[in-house]
């Protein structure tokens, strides 16, 4: 992940939206020309073609490109279009930060819902507060009230042990960073004299008379509002490259805190010339200009261009290439979608030629319109989209189509290719006289059990094994989540003597509650294998509450493999904790599975016929020789 704290992007919109969305309508309520069907129509106007646009041509590229992502987007198409998406994620309890395997690609349509909920919202607020009431301070006092409102129930809702998500997409936890934006245009609205107009300088800043009142004048003194802007500016910047959105601060004013830099950073950008011409550099001026379209694209293309079985990095060049590919994409967009007639290719550029109907949706925003209203429509027909999925897949990846028995053979077929090209390297490879290895007199090695740690008291001639039938006699009991339960059957078929316990979503401190019990009873297995970590972190103290639970009992921990954060973190505590107790070893999925994407179904996590075969023979060689 590039940007640790990319959700940080969403604070700053949060007060971008709320600064502009109030201004505009104090500029209306001055000329006498607020409306509210005609506030509404706008706001509708400005999100509606570009959602349903996004609905449409995502459904189009994940059904051509990424057939799984059909079912988890097919649930949320309807959600979106309605601007409701964000209490539907709510009340399916759909993680935003731990959505493993294949998340929704309109996960981030989320944010449409919710500044859609909050312009339809505002006018109940904005009409008493602003219209009717006159006293500076009665709304600075009411909004305070509702931003320290909305900022406390977000720390009582907090708990350590619990998904965050409901904080992050509820409307009501999220209003105080709007607010906050809101709020700053009215400081600046209120406090510049009512005599006094804005006025637009000839470079495009937003500045203001001379007599603007004490807030204006604080930014003004001296090289504060370069410093501001300065602080802020690193400040969010540090924030997009190390804040976790997990981290407890954050639900305790941490999002408040962005967005009050933010709020600060937008402000000096008005009013200091210095920082009103570094923000307003060409560059960045473009990208502010296609910020929503960029927005809207991004997520769905990253999702096809990085599928969850992915087990490789992601070189640098191919970071840029991605970038480039969403950039275009986001432009694009923009012009067939978002921008509206008469509108500059370019935000430094003038029209010179008044276009016809000028500030009107372009037709072919009307065409995708239309594409993504149909397409939701269709999403939400009864229809068996499991095998339409499947099929589409199926045509992508013909290994999931195999049975075990086909996936047996391909899989001995593979590892005699992967044999015979070691020995050719062999045969070429020469010692030290220079004359080739073949003439020196080979040492036969003894059968010794494989994997990538061997507890040093396995003692594998306990058991009988059959590697000609593929049957090993040893009694284990593993301990594992979905991934186990998936696998079982393979198992068990090879295993006879195994005690194996999955289940979907197990959660590292569960399975050693269940290894306590199992021990309690008086099972007493030969060797203990726990296959937990996928669900979540797992700390050194956890894993050694495993290892004092073996009571010096071989012991195998097996790495995980699942395209979330925690996964590589976890493998490495494994792998530490087995360097330093002698009767832990280490069956390496992670290893196993490296590069190998064929292996694994489309979440990225479950072993297809193809991987389960490769785990069965990663176990045989662990415990047989």
């Amino acid at each position: 992940m590039l940007l640790k704290g990319g959700f940080l992007g969403v604070t700053l919109f949060l007060v971008v939206s709320g600064f502009f969305i109030t201004r505009s309508l104090m500029n209306a309520v001055d000329g006498h020309r607020f409306l509210l069907f005609d506030y509404l129509r706008r706001r509708v106007k400005r999100l509606w073609p570009a959602v349903i646009s996004t609905i449409g041509l995502t459904a189009v590229l994940v059904y051509a490109c990424a057939p799984p992502l059909i079912l988890k987007m097919r649930g949320d198409a309807v959600p979106s279009a309605l601007f409701y998406s964000n209490w539907s994620f709510i009340f399916r309890k759909l993680s935003y930060f731990d959505a493993a395997g294949l998340p929704s690609p309109l996960t981030h349509l989320w944010y449409t819902s919710l500044i859609m909920q909050f312009y339809l919202l505002w006018p109940l607020l904005f009409i008493p507060l602003f219209l009717h009431c006159r006293r500076h301070w009665v709304r600075v006092g009411v909004l305070g009230a509702l931003i320290a409102a909305g900022t406390l129930e977000m720390m009582m809702l907090y708990r350590p042990e619990a998904d965050t998500s409901r904080l992050y997409y509820g409307l009501d936890t999220r209003a105080a960073e709007i607010l906050v934006g809101v709020l700053l245009a009215m400081l600046v609205h209120d406090s510049a004299s009512r005599s006094d107009q804005e006025r637009r300088a000839a470079d495009g800043r937003i500045v203001f008379d001379r007599q603007i009142g004490r807030y204006h004048a604080v930014l003004r003194r001296g090289d504060l509002g370069v410093v501001a802007a300065g602080i802020c500016a690193l400040a969010l910047a540090l924030g997009f490259l190390l804040v976790d959105a997990r981290a407890a601060w954050m639900y305790h004013g941490g999002f408040l805190f962005f967005a009050v830099v933010s709020a600060v950073l937008l402000y000096a950008s008005m009013q200091d010339a210095r920082v009103g011409r570094i923000l307003g550099v060409k560059a960045l001026r473009y990208l502010g200009s296609r910020s929503f379209s960029l927005y809207l694209v991004h997520y769905p293309l990253l999702e096809v261009m990085n599928p969850a079985t992915r087990t490789t990095g992601i070189p640098w060049y191919e970071w840029i290439g991605q970038f480039l590919v969403i950039l275009m994409a986001g432009e694009a967009f923009y012009q067939i979608v978002e921008a509206l007639t008469g509108t500059p290719w370019l935000p430094w550029m003038r029209c010179r030629i008044t276009s016809v109907g000028a500030g009107r949706l372009r037709t072919s925003a009307w065409i995708l319109t239309i594409v993504g209203v149909v397409m939701t429509f269709v999403m939400a027909l009864p229809l068996d989209w499991r095998a339409i999925a499947h099929a589409r897949s199926v045509k992508a990846r013909p290994e999931l189509a195999l049975t075990a028995e086909q996936a047996r053979e391909r899989l001995a077929q593979q590892q005699k290719r992967e044999s015979e090209t070691s020995k050719e390297n062999g045969k070429e490879h020469k010692d030290s006289s220079g004359k080739p290895n073949a003439q020196a007199k080979p040492k036969v090695a003894p059968p010794v059990v494989k994997a990538l740690k061997v507890p040093a008291n396995l003692e594998p001639q306990r058991w009988a094994c059959d590697r000609k039938a593929m049957v090993c006699q040893a009694k284990v009991l593993m301990i594992g989540d979905s991934v186990t339960e998936g696998v079982s059957d393979t198992l068990r078929e090879h295993f006879p003597n195994a005690t194996i316990d999955g289940a979907v979503s197990r959660q590292f401190d569960q399975g050693v509650q269940i290894l306590r019990d199992d021990l309690a009873r008086g099972m007493d297995p030969q060797v203990i294998v726990f296959a937990l970590g996928t669900n979540g972190p797992v700390s050194e103290q956890m894993a050694q509450q495993v290892i004092d639970l073996a009571g010096g009992r071989p012991l195998y921990f097996a790495t995980t493999r699942a395209p979330v954060d925690w996964v590589p973190g976890n493998n490495a505590t494994f792998i530490g904790m087995a360097e330093r107790n002698p009767n832990v070893g280490i069956i390496d999925w992670s290893g196993t599975s490296q590069g190998r994407d064929d292996y694994l179904y489309d979440d990225g996590i479950h072993p297809n016929q193809l991987g389960m075969q490769a785990y069965l023979q990663m176990f045989l060689n662990a415990f047989c020789a």
